[in-house]
């Protein structure tokens, strides 16, 4: 009997070392921080793609939905913060950042703010119809282009805090962020179930970015931020080559998340946006109601610009995933090719090897 006990105890005890050994050699465990019990329902949704791809449009389509609390950027306030620590080193703050974010915990973003005692401190708190309408405020229309100046005159001097109140009054939580360079270190928040987060990962041709990159102004900082350059700005292929490095490190560490990860192409969404509206909220447990069908079809086809509810930059938008063919150089389109090869290769974006070819509209340059 005295064996069998202590049998016992020794077999325990190396259960229990093994345990601990298994525990300390996996480095994924060391970062997860459990989540409250899950709520029945409650679904957080993160929209992954880089500057100039179309994810704005993409985050929009999501805050048109009543149910939704969309936040655009809110970690743009650590990233320039701590922007002289280097993009690699953020990463793994700017993931627990995105988790208080989603259990709608505002005030670990109050040290990366210089001041955060009203709405309106918040980074693009504007553009979320969520921050213009109750509780936050006085209730705007339910559908349609949100009146900026009216928003601004009635809800942004509503107390910080109120931000918490109507992400706890959504049942889903949408935040769209172009800063995270590397999914593997977001793998413990996917892992976390109190979360329920699933990722959608927009992607856009290259060369369409560099385009549209040339006409836009205001990315001088995190040009410098993601390329490591601290005097000066960096030119267009240093930072090229940053952006398609990034979207191939996100899809690779997809790999193992199955049905937590959704691809999706600027261009596939452009060509036929309600079907791919439709899959997308089914992914995030909604539904395409036939009054955001009409936004959504209003939105991309110029069929009424001046009717009330469309954006400001509506516009054809199959037509605009395909004027970079016409206005970006054909050098600068083979240089970026060059340098994003693997990254095209793998969404499905077919080389051009002349300026005739660039510009043949007829060319479909989209592998299935």
């Amino acid at each position: 009997m005295t064996r069998r006990v202590r049998t016992s105890h020794v077999c325990f005890l190396v259960l229990a070392v093994g345990l601990v050994l298994w525990y300390a050699s996996d480095p994924l465990s060391r970062f997860i921080r459990p989540g409250p019990p899950a709520k029945s329902g409650k679904t957080h949704l993160l929209i992954l793609s880089s500057w100039r791809s179309g994810s704005s449009f993409l985050g929009e389509v999501f805050n048109q939905n009543s149910e939704v609390f969309y936040l655009m950027e809110p970690i743009r306030h650590l990233w320039m913060s701590l922007a002289n620590k280097g993009p690699e080193l953020l990463q793994r703050p700017m993931r627990d950042l995105l988790q208080s974010i989603f259990l709608c915990d505002m005030s670990e973003l109050k040290p990366y703010m210089g001041r955060s005692k009203f709405v309106s401190d918040l980074f693009s708190w504007i553009k979320s119809r969520a921050l213009c309408s109750a509780p936050v405020c006085g209730t705007l229309p339910g559908l349609g282009v949100l009146e900026e100046t009216h928003c601004s005159h009635i809800c942004s001097k509503s107390p910080f805090e109120k931000i918490e109140e109507a992400c706890r009054s959504h049942s889903h939580v949408v935040v769209k962020a172009v800063r995270i360079l590397d999914l593997k270190a977001l793998y413990s928040l996917l892992e976390d179930t109190s979360l329920n987060l699933k990722i959608i990962h927009l992607v856009r041709d290259p060369r369409a970015v560099l385009s549209s990159r040339e006409n836009m102004k205001g990315l001088q900082i995190d040009d410098r931020i993601i390329t490591r350059s601290q005097k000066g700005i960096p030119n267009a292929t240093m930072v090229m080559q940053e952006v398609c490095q990034a979207q191939m490190r996100i899809f690779n560490a997809s790999l193992p998340l199955e049905d937590r990860y959704l691809l999706l192409r600027f261009e596939d969404l452009a060509r036929d946006p309600i079907s791919y509206a439709a899959d997308l909220f089914e992914y995030a447990g909604l539904k395409l109601t036939p009054h955001m069908q009409f936004w959504v079809y209003h939105n991309t086809h110029q069929v009424a610009q001046k009717d009330q509810g469309l954006l400001k930059y509506a516009k054809d938008a199959k037509k605009i995933s395909q004027y970079w063919r016409q206005k970006l150089i054909f050098q600068n389109a083979k240089e970026v090719q060059e340098i994003c090869k693997q990254a095209m290769n793998t969404f499905g974006y077919r080389l051009v090897g002349s300026e005739e070819e660039q510009k043949n509209m007829s060319l479909n340059l989209l592998s299935p």
